[in-house]
């Protein structure tokens, strides 16, 4: 199966209320369990039901169990008609390990819901690029959800509702001025540049691309912009959206700002580019985003032109 266009039709999972039952895998790094049942008191305190995978707790050195146990994992509650959705319960590294194992056929004969970030932008990207199902960028079980760090509000309209609405963020910083429409789609820019010339990634024709990370220092940003520009993959953006990037610094006082980096980086591909907007790895409460749809970029942030779910 070819990858699929960012203007291409896309699935969109159904929509899910109260009483919903949600499915919490781990694809990547290991997890505390202390952390996963805070999550899931969470989820329960808004009226979801919840089923743990059955490999959710095993340890592989880095990884949460072997590749084989966190596909299972992921297939076995994706084809269960008693689970609605899925949740990923925290990123990490271990995601871009299942790609090659999926069967891609799986996925879009039954969409689901589907929520995650960090390490878990490979299977975002790969549900899009390979099955075209809408999913969503935004907080995991063990992480956001477990402290009540993210927007309650915010997630539960974009997973129950199919209309559109804004996703309006205080605080945004305009690095090149302008409006935009596209589709959206982005995610963890270590995992986007990694997943360059392999069939996992979407093509950004046409789109509003959305790029975050945590940790990686401003020159790094710069080659992994600089190889994706190489690479062709901005020659079709309409947009360009930043998160808030958390400590991304060379050193306190090193005398320029990430956004100076992020704003040459950006200077000569002529669209409106913002910066700060909080969702992934954030300072913030952290917002939920959903990926494959069509949205409009603007000074305050971005509005969906669609709903994200049927």
């Amino acid at each position: 199966m070819s990858c699929v266009s960012a203007t291409k039709h896309v699935l969109k999972p159904p929509a899910i209320g109260p009483g919903a039952r949600i499915g919490v895998i781990a694809p990547a790094s290991p997890v505390r369990e202390e952390f996963v049942t805070r999550g899931v008191a969470e989820l329960e305190r808004h009226g979801f039901r919840v089923r743990l995978g059955r490999h959710l707790y095993e340890r592989r050195r880095y990884t949460a169990g072997s590749a084989e146990a966190r596909l299972e994992d992921l297939v076995e509650l994706w084809e269960s008609s008693d689970v609605d959705a899925i949740f990923c319960a925290r990123g990490g590294y271990g995601s871009m390990e299942l790609l090659s194992r999926v069967d891609s056929d799986i996925f879009r004969a039954r969409p689901k819901v589907f929520l995650g970030s960090s390490d878990v932008t490979a299977l975002l990207a790969s549900l899009l690029a390979r099955s075209g199902i809408v999913s969503f960028h935004g907080p995991m079980v063990a992480q956001q959800i477990a402290r009540s760090a993210f927007d309650v509000s915010n997630l539960l309209r974009l997973i129950q509702s199919k209309e559109p609405g804004s996703l309006k963020a205080s605080g945004l910083e305009i690095l090149h001025p302008g409006s935009a429409e596209g589709r959206l789609w982005g995610g963890c820019l270590s995992i986007v540049t990694a997943l360059v010339g392999t069939a996992h990634l979407p093509r950004f024709e046409d789109s509003v691309l959305f790029l975050e990370d945590t940790q990686v220092k401003p020159y790094q940003i710069d080659r992994m912009l600089t190889q994706l520009r190489l690479a062709g993959s901005f020659d079709s953006v309409r947009g360009l959206v930043f998160g808030q990037m958390p400590a991304c610094e060379q050193h306190p006082d090193q005398g320029y700002a990430l956004q100076d980096v992020l704003r040459d980086c950006t200077r000569e591909l002529g669209i409106p580019v913002t910066y700060g907007f909080p969702s992934g790895h954030t300072r913030t409460d952290t917002m939920t985003i959903p990926l494959g749809v069509r949205v409009r970029l603007d000074v305050d942030g971005l509005t969906t032109l669609e709903g994200a779910v049927a």
